[in-house]
């Protein structure tokens, strides 16, 4: 059984292979070829059924004329039993009646018995009464005898022979039916001429004939346009366009594929059309996923550095927001020193203002200091007059002591000492006037002096008071300042935070350049597979395998963050 299914499954992959080594034309004449016998097979298959056909119903036909037949045989059975007429007069009424039996053109009913002898015969009355069962056709079969054996079996039967046809010497197929009717010995007999059946059968092989011509005349028109518009749509034979779809599939872009000229429609010119697109969509793609690698390249570059950068803005923001804390605290305290700079200028501002009444006093003394000076140098004016009197008074009386001698000597010492007082005295006013007047003088110049000072007090409260309100608004701004600085803090915070969180989209964008340059080396190495132009498409430089060595740095600012 193996090897009975082994040479099987050979022999069923030789004729495969014959069957795929075959061309296009070649397979689609054989396949009209094998229309053209599906329809002689169909016509003469149809003529054989339609002749079978015909004879089931000239069986049919003498199967019902011989039973009709019979039913009338019966009858007169019946009859002659019943005492209505004497068999004799039956039998010859029933032969009379199965005489004048007919069907189509040329059907009868002829009745022998076994002997046989010939009963009743429409169309050869001078064969009745004689016995017929030496009678043989041109086969050498006993003819009536063929037909009286048919019933014995079963009472009924058919029976073929070659007989005669009317009017005519020429024997031919005939088939009869025949039933024994055995109260009378009698084999009812019908007989119909195969020619007949055969002539029908010829005509309708012809006719079969001429309608298969017809419908294959049509269909091998067709099937020769169909041929025409299929080799014209293919463009090539089929095994062609297997190999090329199959050098396509394993990625050889470089077959040459030839088509007939002006042919822009057929498949061949299709795959040659799909060929040569493949071409430069691989090419294409190639120098894509070249200008991809070098384009992330430069994007995980401008990442890194972006990374970097955003790590020290970073870094640049805590600082700065930590300056700005300190810088707050610093204006919070300079606010707090203005306000008390401010309370202070009010301060000075009193006490300048009470300097003011002081030096108003001061001036006003310095007044008085002055007249009472001048008064003084008055007063010493009228001592110094007294004193330089005296001292004339005494030179007079030293002049007198003088001439008195002896007697006026202690006089003379009495005057030359008020002499000596009243010099001294002079002096001393002089020295008191000198005094004086220097004190006068300074008194004068200590009254400009307070003049000026008084003046500069009143500038000095001017200034105070300006300073008080300088102060003032001093600290007011000390105060928006603070509340600026304040927001400009949170403004930095919120800053870092951006920053953070670029940080953290630097990385996303990272791993994104990482995987886009995963995903153009794959790209890389799939296109690798083709063909084109007589090389693979691997065999260019490319900056992928460098990228797979760049990795994206993770900003330090963003892990700081988390």
């Amino acid at each position: 059984m193996n090897a009975a299914g082994s040479g099987a499954s050979e022999n069923h992959t030789e004729e495969t292979n014959t069957m795929s080594r075959m061309s296009l034309n070649r397979k689609l004449w054989l396949s009209l070829a094998l229309v053209w016998l599906g329809l002689l097979g169909v016509g003469l298959w149809s003529a054989i059924e339609t002749r079978s056909t015909m004879l089931a119903e000239r069986k049919a036909g003498m199967v019902n004329l011989v039973e009709a037949a019979q039913g009338v045989v019966n009858g007169y059975y019946a009859l002659s039993q019943a005492g209505k007429l004497s068999e004799a007069d039956a039998q010859r009424e029933a032969l009379a009646r199965l005489a004048s039996m007919r069907y189509g053109e040329s059907g009868y009913l002829f009745v022998m018995d076994s002997k046989p002898v010939v009963l009743m015969h429409p169309t050869l009355p001078q064969m009745v009464g004689k016995p017929v069962g030496d009678f043989k056709d041109p086969d050498g079969k006993l003819l009536y005898v063929t037909i009286v054996d048919a019933a014995k079996a079963d009472g009924h039967g058919f029976a073929e022979y070659r007989g005669r046809l009317p009017h005519s010497e020429t024997a031919v197929p005939k088939i009869s039916y025949v039933v024994r009717f055995a109260p009378w010995d009698w084999n009812i007999t019908s007989g119909v001429f195969i020619k007949d059946i055969d002539t029908t059968y010829y005509e309708t092989l012809l006719g079969h004939l001429f309608v298969v011509l017809v419908i294959g005349a049509v269909i091998s028109l067709a099937m020769i346009l169909i041929i025409r518009n299929v080799r014209a749509s293919l463009g090539g034979e089929p095994e062609q366009a297997a190999q090329l779809a199959t050098h396509i599939a394993k990625g050889d872009l470089t077959q040459a594929v030839e088509v007939r000229v002006n042919d822009s429609s057929s498949m061949m010119a299709a795959m040659r059309e799909m060929q040569d697109r493949l071409q430069r969509t691989i090419g294409e793609i190639r120098r894509s996923s070249e200008q991809i690698a070098s384009a992330t390249q430069q994007i995980a570059a401008g990442n890194n550095d972006l990374s970097q950068r955003t790590e020290q803005q970073a870094a640049s923001l805590q600082e700065t927001a930590a300056s700005m804390e300190q810088l707050t605290a610093t204006v919070k305290q300079n606010a707090d020193n203005a306000r008390q700079a401010s309370g202070l200028a009010h301060n000075a501002s009193d006490i300048a203002t009470k300097g003011n009444e002081v030096v108003s006093r001061v001036i006003g003394t310095m007044g008085e200091i002055n007249d009472s000076s001048r008064q003084i140098a008055d007063i010493i004016g009228v001592i110094e007059g007294i004193a330089f009197q005296t001292n004339i008074l005494a030179l007079n009386a030293a002049v007198e002591a003088a001439r008195a001698g002896e007697q006026g000597r202690g006089f003379a010492v009495v005057a030359g000492e008020v002499r000596s007082l009243a010099q001294r005295s002079a002096t001393a006013a002089k020295e008191i006037k000198l005094l004086i007047g220097a004190s006068v003088e300074r008194v004068n110049n200590g009254s400009t002096l307070v003049e000026q000072a008084g003046a500069t007090m009143g500038e000095i409260l001017q200034a105070v008071r300006r300073v008080t309100d300088i102060m003032g608004e001093i600290a007011a701004a000390s105060e928006e300042q603070s509340s600026g600085i304040s927001q400009v803090g949170l403004a930095v915070t919120q800053m870092d935070e951006v920053t953070q969180q670029n940080a953290a989209l630097v990385e996303q964008a990272a791993a994104a350049a990482a995987s886009l340059q995963d995903q153009a080396a794959r790209l890389r190495e799939t296109v690798s597979a083709f063909r084109v132009n007589g090389h693979d498409a691997a065999d260019e430089p490319s900056a992928a395998a460098a990228m797979r060595r760049l990795k994206p740095a993770r900003p330090a600012a963003a892990a700081s963050a988390g």
